[in-house]
């Protein structure tokens, strides 16, 4: 793997150049590959903004691996350095939490890259950055722990937290390809408006507790009938949506083949294509399957009659729960720019109508007193990486119940994770 500056002969000054050259590579790298995915990042797009030509981009790379390992090895580094300057500084655990947070969302800094395609890499480059990553998980772990102990932070399962933490840092740079509002200003929002969530929560009322007035049993296929030949079929696609999109969702598309998807199938690849025309095709589909889930648990919210904050509510639990409980609706990956023109216009249309909608539901919470003031179209475009990254660490056999982490996760949203609630 070619490792920038590493020549004995080069002067300081001549690395120095190039540090700063792959610095800015990286950096256009890590956003093509957020926007675009690992197979729909263009390699020459990247040298071209960079003022190179495509040969002299391997002059710093390797290859697209090695583009991928380097982005996402620096990702884990920069974020090690946040822990750790984060843990070293005066305060109590909130405190340095808040420090955390507040540098991995820094606004003047160029986003990284989201580590959703993990399992792209192979061998030694794959565990790595599994092993960096985990490495940073742990650290956040302990200065939660460490909040907890010196009671800055309320008891909570410091896992879950941290966990749901990455994941709205990590989705703040990928929902600039499915939202609207993320104007020049949406980043700093961004930044006050976690940090407010972690102070203060967004129920008006320190008292209330969220009871789910319905269930994600609502929402799973009826099995069909044994003749009915049409139900069968539906129940078949259905079937294999789902296996798909659980192993998009764990793996990063790029990191799963047809051949995987029809194994765990127990299917032929014959049979999948009996379905479906190719790959991009499954992807799509998958898509178009999570968006009609997301619209009915946000139908839910609505008809659940309750203030806006419990619409609100109602809807993020169904949508931790659908990856908790296995329905697995495809995630919103990186690679939203690369899906087909008609079809990436199609998905990008519902996530926003559907952003609209909850949006709708903070306002109502304004309104009925139910919500406290706070920026709720920044809180509810970062919500969603909380149950966005799910997939990425939940294991399946996890002896923690499905409601137990919905309760973790809300419990984060409703009252912050200070012990106790005073006026902001």
């Amino acid at each position: 793997m070619l490792q920038p500056g590493s020549r004995a002969l080069d002067t300081s000054r001549s690395r120095t150049a190039r540090d700063s050259r792959v610095e800015a590579l990286l950096d256009t790298a890590s956003q093509e590959l957020n926007v675009r995915g690992v197979a729909g990042a263009s390699l020459a797009g990247i040298a071209r903004s960079l003022g190179l030509t495509r040969a002299a981009l391997y002059y710093y790379v390797k290859d697209r691996e090695d583009l991928v390992f380097q982005c996402y090895r620096r990702s884990c580094a920069v974020m090690a350095r946040d822990l750790a300057a984060a843990a070293s500084e005066p305060g109590d655990g909130l405190a340095r939490l808040l420090s955390f947070t507040r540098r991995a969302l820094d606004p003047d800094r160029p986003p990284a890259a989201v580590l959703s395609e993990l399992d792209y890499l192979q061998g030694e480059a794959r565990a790595q950055i599994a092993a960096a990553h985990a490495d940073n998980v742990a650290a956040l772990r302990a200065i939660i722990r460490m909040g907890i102990a010196d009671g800055s932070l309320r008891g909570c399962d410091d896992e879950i937290i941290a966990q749901t933490l990455i994941g709205l840092v990590a989705w703040a740079p990928l929902s600039v390809a499915w939202v609207e509002a993320t104007d020049a200003t949406f980043r700093a929002r961004t930044v006050n408006a976690l940090d407010d969530l972690i102070r203060h929560g967004q129920a008006s009322d320190p008292a209330y507790r969220f009871v789910p007035p319905v269930r994600i049993g609502a929402f799973r296929p009826a099995p069909p009938k044994p003749f009915d030949r049409a139900a069968v079929a539906e129940a078949k696609i259905d079937e294999l949506l789902l296996t798909a999109s659980d192993l998009f969702n764990r793996r990063g598309v790029d990191g799963v083949s047809l051949d995987d998807i029809t194994g765990a199938l127990g299917a032929t690849k014959g049979a999948l294509y009996h379905y479906l025309e190719n790959k991009t095709d499954l992807v799509v589909r998958c898509y178009r399957r999570a968006y009609d889930l997301y619209e009915r648990f946000a139908d839910a919210a609505e008809a659940s009659r309750g203030s806006g904050l419990e619409a609100a509510l109602v809807g993020h639990y169904l949508n931790i729960q659908a990856h908790t409980a296995g329905l697995s609706p495809l995630i919103q990956l990186a690679g939203a720019e690369a899906l087909p023109a008609k079809a990436g216009q199609e998905i990008r249309r519902r996530s926003r109508a559907l952003q609209r909608r909850f949006e709708a539901f903070g306002r109502r919470g304004l309104a009925d007193g139910s919500n406290r003031p706070v920026d709720f179209d920044a809180i509810s475009q970062l919500g969603a990486g909380s149950f966005q990254w799910l997939p990425k660490w939940i294991d399946r056999g996890d002896p923690r119940t499905a409601d137990a982490i919905a309760e973790e996760i809300l419990g984060l949203f409703v009252h912050g994770l200070r012990p106790r609630r005073e006026a902001p």
